[in-house]
């Protein structure tokens, strides 16, 4: 019997998922421990709990991995790298938390809280240096390959942070554009998305060609999957507590909100905006609900909900370019990325 495509894709995510935390687990139990720091890093990668998804998901080293393995590598020489991104998406977490006042995270209090502010910033910044120390390890790459990886993750960072600059900007701007929604989107998350894509692709030594594709894949799934996650905030919560709004109540300039910027009369763009600058706890549920009616009155759900048909159908095109084992992959990647809000 066939085994379905979704079926396969998760089947090999959860074993290439317990390969990462055993290397992380591994990766921190070699050092002497620090109080407030290494149980601070264990607490933000989630090793402390149960295999699951309370941990992550896993989802950017274990694209690193299939990525390598559809094109011919071994994971084991994709491995560090894949660590390394992971390390990079709990830093990146640690810090959006507590510039964004977040407090819940996976259902239990952020870093920050968990740990204080003071603790919470250099557990981060710790995160951060455990990145560059995965990626400097000698893992049997040649140099040239290694040199890669190092430069591909300095530029991923780079992109993500100006990203978040562009985001926390942001804030205030009561005339917010889809162009400056996109633009930001693709910095914050289309690079960070691609970078393990990529990584995987360079392990595998497998050229120009796939290395262009995949950036445009990137440049793609990177709105889908934050467009999905605006869509989320207003009826799952995002895994923050299972609170719904909290883009509203933190003022975050969303797809839905350049929409409404666009669309709706100046009146209505006030009261929205008047609710998103408020503090966030001042911000109560019936204003979220209220923001919530001027996005669905003035067509922003709708709106986003096409958008990502739309760049769905563009991404898988442009895998169709794709050597046939990573096309499948990316193909399954990408549309579990599109039905999460469904």
């Amino acid at each position: 019997m066939t085994v379905p495509p979704e079926t396969a894709f998760r089947a090999a995510a959860d074993r290439l998922s317990r390969l990462v935390d055993q290397r992380l687990a591994d990766l921190l139990a070699r050092e002497q421990q620090v109080a407030n720091l290494h149980d601070g890093l264990t607490y933000a990668l989630g090793l402390d709990l149960p295999e699951g998804v309370a941990r992550g998901k896993r989802l950017r080293p274990v694209l690193c991995l299939m990525t390598a393995e559809a094109l011919g590598a071994r994971n084991e020489q994709a491995l560090n790298f894949a660590c390394a991104i992971e390390l990079m998406h709990n830093f990146a977490l640690v810090h959006d938390d507590i510039e964004d006042g977040d407090e819940v995270r996976r259902d239990r209090p952020t870093v920050w809280r968990r740990y204080g502010l003071a603790h919470g910033i250099n557990i981060g910044d710790y995160l951060l240096c455990k990145v560059l120390s995965v990626l400097l390890e000698d893992n049997g790459l040649p140099l040239a390959t290694r040199y890669e990886l190092i430069r591909l993750m300095s530029e991923t960072l780079d992109h993500t942070h100006v990203g978040q600059s562009l985001e926390i900007s942001q804030r205030g701007n009561r005339a917010f554009t889809l162009e400056e929604y996109f633009r930001l989107v693709r910095e914050k998350t289309g690079h960070y998305l691609a970078a393990p894509m990529l990584g995987g692709a360079i392990v595998a030594d497998a050229g120009t060609e796939i290395d262009t594709t995949l950036r445009e894949f990137g440049a793609l799934v990177g709105p889908l999957f934050q467009i999905t996650d605006d869509l989320l905030d207003l009826t799952v919560g995002k895994g923050r507590g299972g609170q719904i709004g909290s883009d509203v109540r933190e003022g975050k300039r969303s797809f839905l909100v350049a929409h409404v910027t666009a669309h709706a009369p100046e009146s209505v763009r006030e009261r929205l905006y008047d609710v998103l600058d408020k503090p966030r706890e001042a911000t109560s549920d019936a204003d979220v609900v209220m923001a919530l009616g001027i996005f669905e009155e003035h067509g922003a759900i709708a709106a986003a909900r096409a958008e990502c048909d739309l760049l769905l159908e563009q991404g898988l095109a442009v895998l169709r370019r794709l050597p046939a084992p990573l096309e499948a992959i990316l193909t399954v990647f990408a549309r579990e990325m599109a039905r999460r809000e469904r």
